[in-house]
């Protein structure tokens, strides 16, 4: 019973969690396409180069947020109150000081180099220091509420708030250009807060205990420090290509990742639904055993349907990028090449959460080490043999090729002694990748692109016709090897009862 129960708990999780992040997420890809047709690719090269240095913001909390996500479920497994506040509170203070200083920060150097910089580059430095204090408080709330499961509230924040993004994109943008980027950046994470915190206020307090602080810091700054080097390994290639092969490039590139990044939302909204549930139930038993079946089906999952999401992806959005998004006709190679690497950080992403339970999360950071050289040298040489922007798409995706073989490998060696059947079942959830991309080669021969629209659209449709009966096979091994497909089908029937009889 607490099996079936546990199973039904992760499935509704994920259900909410992921389709709740879909929906979000898609207007923002809408919101992120309308920057990049409205502002076009030198302004929208500047707001991605921007970007990096937020996503280095929120690394100053120096871990304390990566272990209050470990740290609530799992002294929730060992039911302590008292042990979730403590946490709670002494990281909200980490976060606080450390954002203000590192906010602080950016736009006193903005000021100081205002006349060096151009009123675009200033204002957004500004912009930037603003929104990293901002979001960082925002991440501190919603971390806090997916630690305690409360996944219900996220997915309504996340869609209310993504569809006013676009409305505001729409009213902003057009008059004011990149500042109405900034204005819109900034507004949606502190309306989030403030709706999340109205709905489930939390009675927080500073808490200075260095003891506490230290505790948490030796936790979570390993786990940061791999976050903090996954980032750096997806900003080398985009810093790459800004100072290798010029702004225009860059927007051309970033394109092509803001594509593949809204592909990864489901992948990653499944870590996040995994994460309380393993913690939690690791912080019960202590028991390595009990872990299993959160490592090896999610696993078969993925490589069974991930690969069959991607080519649909790649069917509809470069059918989109052609027709609506003409200028940016170059980034369809290279986000072809992203989407076939981030399968490889993708397939399992219980991989990390099962590492970082076990407290062995400090092997990571040499295996992302290694991945960032392996980008820089392949990236450099690829470069320099004339690869443009996909050289650096190639080198990426040996890097995630490297890392994401690595860690999977690490953690079902757990569970499978032998190094070489590790390789062998390793490599065994590859084989449905290689079949879709073969497949997607094919149809695109069957049924080539066109430039008409009309002609296109009929074309598009053939395409998706050809994609679904090839995916067939994929499907029936997924449901035949772990049942996802009929505990989808028996959650939906169940919510449709239970919807029923409130009804009545």
């Amino acid at each position: 019973m607490k099996k079936s129960l546990d199973r039904e708990n992760i499935i509704r999780d994920v259900s909410f969690f992921s389709g709740g992040t879909y929906v979000s997420q898609a207007m923002f890809f809408i919101r992120g396409f309308l920057n990049a047709k409205i502002l076009g690719p030198a302004l929208y090269g500047l707001w991605s180069a921007l970007n990096i240095i937020l996503s280095y913001a929120s690394y100053v909390q120096l871990g304390s947020l990566n272990a209050m996500n470990r740290e609530i479920p799992y002294q929730n497994g060992r039911r302590s109150t008292q042990g979730m506040d403590k946490a709670r509170n002494v990281t909200f203070t980490v976060c606080l000081v450390m954002n203000l200083i590192f906010s602080s920060v950016l736009i006193i150097a903005a000021l100081l180099l205002w006349n060096r910089l151009s009123l675009n580059e200033a204002a957004g430095l500004i912009t930037i220091g603003i929104l990293s204090l901002t979001f960082s408080i925002y991440e501190f709330y919603r971390t806090s509420l997916i630690a305690e499961k409360r996944f219900l509230l996220i997915t309504k924040a996340n869609v209310a708030f993504s569809f006013l993004s676009v409305i505001l994109t729409l009213l902003f943008v057009p008059a004011l250009r990149i500042y109405g980027v900034y204005i819109v950046a900034v507004t949606i994470p502190l309306l989030s807060l403030l709706y999340l915190w109205f709905k489930h206020p939390y009675r927080l307090r500073l808490d200075f205990d260095l003891k506490e602080t230290l505790r948490l810091i030796k936790i979570g700054l390993p786990l940061v420090s791999i976050d903090f080097l996954e980032s750096v390994t997806t900003s080398i290639a985009g810093m790459m290509v800004l100072f290798l092969l010029g702004k225009v490039n860059m927007g051309y590139y970033a394109v092509a990742m803001l594509a593949g990044r809204f592909l990864m939302y489901f992948p990653n909204s499944i870590n996040r639904s995994f994460e309380p549930h393993i913690y939690q139930r690791y912080g019960e038993t202590h028991d390595i055993s009990t872990l299993e079946k959160y490592l090896f089906k999610p696993a078969l999952v993925m490589a069974f349907l991930f690969p069959v999401i991607l080519a649909f992806y790649y069917t509809g959005t470069t059918f989109f990028i052609r027709h609506f998004l003409s200028k940016y006709t170059a980034s369809i190679y290279p986000f072809f090449i992203i989407l076939v690497a981030r399968f490889f950080v993708s397939f399992s992403p219980t991989s990390p959460i099962f590492i970082t339970a076990i407290n062995k999360q400090r092997f990571l950071i040499p295996v992302f080490l290694a991945g960032i050289a392996i980008m820089a040298a392949a990236g450099s040489v690829f470069i320099n043999m004339g690869f443009g922007i996909a050289a650096v798409a190639f080198a990426l995706s040996l890097s995630f090729f490297f890392t994401g073989s690595v860690i999977f490998v690490y953690s079902i060696n757990h569970y499978i002694k032998s190094k070489f059947k590790c390789l062998g079942y390793l490599f065994s959830l590859y084989v449905p990748l290689i079949y879709m991309v073969t497949a997607l080669f094919f149809i695109e021969m069957l049924a080539p692109n066109s430039l008409d629209l009309f002609s296109d659209t009929l074309r598009l449709g053939i395409r998706l016709i050809i994609l679904s009966i090839l995916s067939l096979p994929l499907i029936c091994l997924a449901n035949n090897k772990t049942g996802i497909v009929s505990d989808m089908l028996s959650f939906l029937k169940l919510k449709r009862l239970t919807g029923g009889l409130k009804a009545i």
